[in-house]
């Protein structure tokens, strides 16, 4: 299986298809997707740390609960994601430690602004091979 992601064409949309051996996997791959969205994701370093908890009510909910985390940070913190040295899973929530750095409009720019992440489309299963998803961000 190769992991990994992929830019789906999406009216006014921006879709995202993901695929992970593992579901730390596929949750890692979908967080990165979505900050190279954002930004050229090779010019951060890992010098900030954060730690978040997400819950959800289903899977699915727990995809876009986590990834609307992953844009708060970025729009309400200035923290841009590098690394995520770990996720544990725990029922319908997760907890994950994330490397990063504050954005630095000199340093960092900004490709897409992402407005949300959308439940529109939202899933994640599990494969023969691995995990697959899909998530949408309004653009």
């Amino acid at each position: 299986m190769v992991m990994g992601y992929r830019i789906l064409d999406h009216t006014a949309d921006i879709g995202i298809e993901v695929h992970g051996a593992t579901l730390t996997d596929l949750f890692s791959q979908a967080a990165f997707a979505l900050v190279d969205l954002l930004t050229d994701r090779a010019m951060l370093t890992g010098e900030a740390e954060r730690i978040i908890r997400v819950a959800g009510a289903d899977l699915e909910d727990l995809w876009i609960n986590y990834l609307r985390e992953i844009l708060y940070l970025f729009n309400g913190e200035n923290f841009l994601l590098k690394d995520i040295p770990g996720i544990k899973f725990s029922e319908l929530s997760l907890e994950a430690s994330l490397l990063g750095a504050s954005y630095n409009p000199r340093r960092h720019a900004i490709k897409t602004e992402i407005k949300a992440v959308t439940y529109h489309r939202a899933e994640v299963k599990q494969t023969p091979d691995g995990w697959w998803g899909v998530f949408i961000v309004d653009v």
